[in-house]
């Protein structure tokens, strides 16, 4: 399968070499959209990918059977409708587009075309959270009757002494809710499998002004609301503190519990028990091939690759496989979060 990447950040630096170790896959292209060097790592590829700086020169000189598009935010919608016009298959990094609008086009887009677009929500397919998956598809929780997500991240030192840069930027849909929020909320819909009914929501910047750069994007949010089946969620984040408690994911349900802390200790519990570690076998990872950075995600983003091939391929879709429906329903959640924010 030949490989097109755009974004010289995210796409170079974990995504290219993870496609590199699929057996079936090949990173033919690559756009850097002026802002990049080819990092040295793919340079020695026996082969590596032609280098563009011109994302159109790149979708017109080079035949592709899939488009990674990782370029940052406000690129995704035009990347996307040309890359849907020009037939070629997309996965597209999150946030999806920069409003409801955008996405809401690009989906009716792609009813008018064979063309198949997949968001990068690959989480979905960490080992410990499929597991989760299951623990709530065999009803061993019951009906859900709470979903809480809750992250805190102590960069406030970070934040203080290093520029953001587009990150810190509104306008460029930088900001925590885009980076980890379009996540997290993709989270509680793929498991509780219901779509939200109301929500309040406001976000928030606790350090907007450092190292001469002013940032509006928030560097935290508050979400809480209800489902359509009346279970009730709470998803929220902080980073700009000295000190944290990591990520924390609990579903409780009326006849038991689910505590996920940093996507590593997973417990379960039954009702009138205690909660109890379930151990889940890591999968091989082949280090020789990646930096420490590209290994965090490997776990994730290699089977979601392999669903993405399936797809693509032999026209199988995996259940889990979030597609350009879950890019505009997650859309339409962020958009309500922004509009009661404002």
């Amino acid at each position: 399968m030949r490989v097109g990447i755009i974004g010289g950040g995210f796409g170079l630096r974990i995504q290219a070499p993870i496609i590199k170790v699929h057996p079936y896959m090949d990173v033919s292209a690559v756009c850097t959209m002026n802002r990049h060097q080819l990092p040295n790592e793919i340079l020695r590829w026996d082969n590596p990918p032609k280098h563009y700086q011109d994302w159109t020169k790149m979708l017109n000189n080079v035949e592709l059977d899939i488009l990674f598009v990782s370029s940052i935010p406000i690129h995704h919608y035009e990347v996307v409708k040309y890359a849907i016009r020009k037939g070629i298959n997309i996965v597209c990094e999150k946030p999806f587009t920069m409003n409801s609008n955008e996405s809401w086009e690009l989906l009716n887009l792609t009813k008018q075309s064979n063309v198949k677009v997949l968001i990068d929500f690959e989480w979905r397919y960490l080992p410990i959270r499929q597991k989760v998956k299951e623990l709530i598809e065999n009803n061993h929780i019951g009906q859900i009757l709470h979903f809480e997500y809750h992250i805190s991240s102590p960069r406030y030192q970070f934040l203080h002494n290093n520029k953001l840069g587009w990150l810190g930027e509104k306008e460029k849909y930088g900001g925590m809710l885009g980076a980890l929020g379009t996540h997290m909320m993709d989270c509680l819909r793929w498991l509780v499998k219901d779509e939200i009914e109301d929500l309040s929501g406001f976000v928030h910047t606790h350090v907007p002004q450092a190292v001469e750069e002013h940032r509006d994007a928030d560097d935290a949010f508050y979400i809480h609301g209800k489902m359509k089946s009346n279970s009730t969620f709470s998803v929220q984040l902080i980073s700009g503190i000295n000190h944290a408690f990591g990520a924390n994911l609990r579903i409780f349900g009326d006849s038991g519990t689910i505590a996920l802390t940093n996507d590593q200790e997973l417990y379960f519990g039954k009702a009138n028990e205690q909660l109890n570690e379930i151990n889940i076998l890591k999968p091989e990872i082949p280090t020789h091939q990646l930096s420490e950075e590209t290994i965090a995600y490997f776990p994730a983003f290699y089977p979601f690759l392999e669903k993405v091939y399936e797809y693509i391929v032999f026209d199988i879709l995996d259940q889990d496989l979030p597609t350009i429906e879950d890019g505009h329903a997650n859309q339409l959640i962020i958009d309500k979060v922004l509009a009661k924010a404002n």
